[in-house]
């Protein structure tokens, strides 16, 4: 069966999962093959994550509201400046509170992990930083794509020309329609 079928078969049965209310599961196949990850790890890492977000959701939901009151003060024009400076202080605290659960949770996973595979990560969060660099890179035809994106060329995919994908050559956006170059000009 070709990766096109297959591809489309893989689409369908997520459909049909989100459709019946379930999101979708990434397999994390690359991963687990790079990092040497388990299956058992792969659902520990998801449970703990689950537990973590269910629990930072109140604090969310806290922080909305302040800044729904902020919002509020504001547009009725108030000059209650200790009001004001009450609900930053009080929303920017639980924002804090978020972000220092969020940061725990990354160090309680990352030590989970064996010495070998934090050396994979370190590697994997180090190449995160070039992507950048590497998108740049693909767009101006610099980098060979990778060999199973079906590309046919440095920055071609499909019959396109360098770096402009699979878009038959045209540059992003120069279709009919109004991508950003339409918009540009109006």
């Amino acid at each position: 069966m070709n990766k096109a079928i297959l591809g489309l078969m893989a689409n369908a049965v997520m459909g049909m999962a989100f459709a019946q209310g379930q999101p979708p599961q990434p397999s994390f196949t690359e991963l687990k093959a790079y990092l040497g990850l388990t299956d058992s790890q792969i659902q520990t890492i998801q449970q703990t994550r689950q537990t973590v977000l269910q629990a930072n959701a109140a604090l969310r939901d806290q922080a909305a509201a302040k800044q729904d009151a902020l919002r509020k003060l504001l547009d009725a024009g108030s000059t209650d400046a200790a009001a004001i400076g009450r609900l930053v202080l009080e929303s920017e605290a639980l924002h804090k509170q978020i972000r220092t659960s969020m940061t725990a949770l990354q160090t309680q996973l990352v030590n989970a992990l064996t010495a070998d595979q934090k050396t994979k990560l370190k590697a994997l969060e180090d190449a995160a930083k070039l992507a950048p660099s590497i998108q740049q890179a693909n767009m101006l035809g610099l980098l060979q794509p990778p060999a199973d994106r079906g590309a046919i060329g440095p920055g071609v995919r499909g019959a396109g020309g360098p770096g402009f994908g699979s878009r038959g050559g045209r540059a992003p956006g120069a279709g009919m329609g109004r991508g950003p170059a339409m918009r540009m000009r109006q």
